[in-house]
């Protein structure tokens, strides 16, 4: 069975790697060896590529079964087109498998990296992305058929998170840093981190749950506290006046208090209120970086080309064959309302002897 698909470049030619998974032992007998194999092969095409696979494996590979698809960055720089066209036209593959991208190694070297406690590191990244949504609450998961539908649809740009191996010899693991930003048919750039969580943002439920760690005055110093967003919606409006493009963005969010380390109360109403305004600065913060690295790379990824087409059809169609430069230009206007609702268990700071 095929757990994930690779597609990458060697030379001239394309290059197909798969991890496979290996027959599990019988009860009784101990799990000693492999639980999985990974096979490449080159050829000027992936389907070429695939079938000369077949030439050395006793078994037909299931590449239905498939749940992930990791793209090596030299492929996704050089053309989409490249991986688009078996994407799109083989019965074999699944539109929502999920797709990431692999940054610093080749996709045979991220199915060759060990992620315990799960077999196959193909299933443990859908599990990273998943699990990470509602704790760390960053990257975004994406499809096949997602990207498919930005990569053809006008006024809006894909993306893929990144993911790289951290460590060397038995300490390696997979990680996430940062996602890749397309424009056409191209990898053009890269959000960080920080950018990323500011795209979620914009994207109402895109994410879970995510920590800011904030700073206010207390006692004569700057107290560090973590604040949990648990809800948010986002509203994006255009407001065209002649020349004049302002997208409008307001963030309607809440959240908890989960850490701090002021020992003095912070229930009183006026502290509260400077909890609510630091950790929407945060938030708008990180929404203008992201949209200040997508103009720069002039990739709306961020989706207003789509938002005024809807809202200004008329408009779009005289704005669309110069969008990316025009997007490039266009002013934002970022506001984010806070509100912090709980403090789980304890409602006061710890008291000492």
């Amino acid at each position: 069975m095929v757990i994930a698909h690779g597609w990458d470049l060697e030379g001239q030619n394309t290059l197909l790697s798969a991890q496979l998974a290996l027959t599990p032992p019988r009860e009784g007998q101990l799990d000693t060896g492999p639980r999985f194999l990974v096979v490449s092969s080159a050829a000027a095409t992936f389907v070429e590529a695939g079938r000369r696979l077949s030439l050395s494996l006793p078994r037909r590979p299931l590449w239905s079964m498939a749940d992930t698809i990791v793209i090596s960055e030299e492929l996704a720089r050089k053309d989409s087109y490249l991986f688009i066209d078996t994407a799109t036209r083989n019965p074999r593959i699944r539109f929502n498998v999920s797709l990431f991208l692999s940054k610093g190694a080749s996709p045979e070297d991220i199915f060759n990296t060990e992620v315990p406690p799960e077999n196959y590191s193909g299933t443990a990244l859908e599990k990273l992305i998943e699990n990470q949504s509602g704790q760390a609450g960053i990257y975004m998961p994406v499809s096949l058929k997602e990207f498919l539908y930005k990569s053809s649809a006008p006024g809006i740009e894909p993306i893929i998170p990144q993911i790289i191996i951290e460590g060397q010899g038995a300490e390696r693991k997979l990680t996430f840093q940062g996602t890749a930003v397309f424009k056409g048919r191209k990898m053009i750039g890269s959000l960080d981190e920080r950018e990323t969580r500011g795209l979620a943002l914009l994207n109402t439920g895109a994410i879970k749950r995510t920590i800011f760690n904030i700073r206010i005055p207390s006692g004569g110093r700057e107290g560090e506290i973590a604040l949990e967003l648990t809800d948010y919606q986002t509203r994006v409006k255009p407001v065209i006046n002649g020349d004049s493009i302002i997208m409008e963005i307001v963030i309607d969010a809440e959240g908890n208090l989960v850490e701090h380390n002021i020992a003095s109360e912070l229930g009183a109403p006026e502290t509260v209120r400077k909890m609510e305004l630091a950790a929407g600065q945060a938030m708008v913060q990180e929404v203008q970086r992201c949209i200040n690295q997508s103009q720069y790379l002039e990739s709306d990824i961020l989706g207003w080309g789509q938002i005024i087409s809807r809202s200004y059809p008329e408009t779009w169609l005289q704005l669309e064959s110069r969008w990316p430069t025009i997007f490039a230009g266009i002013k934002s206007d970022v506001k984010v309302n806070y509100e912090l609702k709980h403090s789980y268990l304890q409602k006061k700071a710890f008291l000492f002897k």
